[in-house]
C-alpha cells in the first residue's frame, strides 16, 4: 500500500482502498461473487450475506495495519485480526482468516508472526465497540489510537499457527480424499 494519510477519514481511505484494488464501489458488497486472486487466475466464492455485512471490517484492518492485498499482506492482516480479538461469532470469517494465516505461516512466516505480535496489544474493528458509521467518521490516526494500547492477551502464536495450518491444509486433504474416492469408483 501507499503511505496512508493519517488525517483522512477511515471512510475516505476505504473508498480509495477499493478504487486502488479494483474492488468496486463499497468493496463489491453488491456483487453476486467475490473473487479470490491466486497469481494469474481468480476463483469466485459466493458473496454471502454475512460477507456483505462484514467485509468492510476486514478492509478497515488493511487501513489500520497498512497492509496491502498481496498474499503477504492478507496473511499479516489475518494474523493481526486473530491476535486482536478475532471474529466473535462469525464462523466464515474465522475460517477464511485462519486459512490466510496458515498460508502466511508457510510462505511469509516473519511478517505473519510480527503482525500477530502487534495484534496482541490491540483491538480490532469488531472488538472496539464502534459502529461502521462511527469508525468511518474517525481519521486513520484516531482509529489507530482507538484500537491501540490495550492489555496484552495471552494468545499463543504457536497454538494459533497450528490451528491455522490445520485449516489451511483441510481443503487439500478433503479434496484428496474426494479424488481418491472418485478414482476408486472407476
Amino acid at each position: 500500500m501507499e503511505i496512508i494519510d493519517l488525517n483522512k477519514t477511515v471512510g475516505k481511505s476505504i473508498q480509495e482502498f477499493y478504487e486502488e484494488n479494483d474492488f468496486g464501489e463499497d468493496g463489491g458488497i453488491n456483487s453476486k461473487f467475490a473473487w479470490i486472486k491466486f497469481g494469474f487466475f481468480s476463483i469466485p466464492i459466493p458473496n454471502f450475506e454475512s460477507r456483505k455485512n462484514n467485509v468492510y471490517l476486514h478492509d478497515i484492518h488493511h487501513i489500520i495495519t497498512d497492509n496491502n492485498t498481496s498474499w503477504k499482506g492478507e496473511s499479516a492482516v489475518s494474523a493481526w485480526e486473530i491476535a486482536s480479538g478475532g471474529w466473535g461469532n462469525f464462523l466464515t470469517p474465522w475460517l477464511l482468516t485462519l486459512w490466510a494465516m496458515g498460508l502466511g505461516i508457510l510462505f511469509h512466516r516473519k511478517s505473519t508472526l510480527k503482525a500477530f505480535a502487534n495484534g496482541l496489544t490491540m483491538r480490532n474493528s469488531i472488538t472496539c465497540g464502534m459502529t461502521k458509521a462511527e469508525i468511518s467518521n474517525l481519521t486513520v490516526a484516531e482509529i489507530r489510537v482507538k484500537v491501540s494500547n490495550q492489555n496484552s492477551t495471552n494468545k499463543s502464536p504457536l497454538f494459533w499457527s497450528i490451528i491455522s495450518l490445520i485449516i489451511f491444509f483441510l481443503p487439500f486433504f478433503l479434496g484428496g480424499i474426494l479424488l481418491i474416492g472418485i478414482i476408486n469408483l472407476f
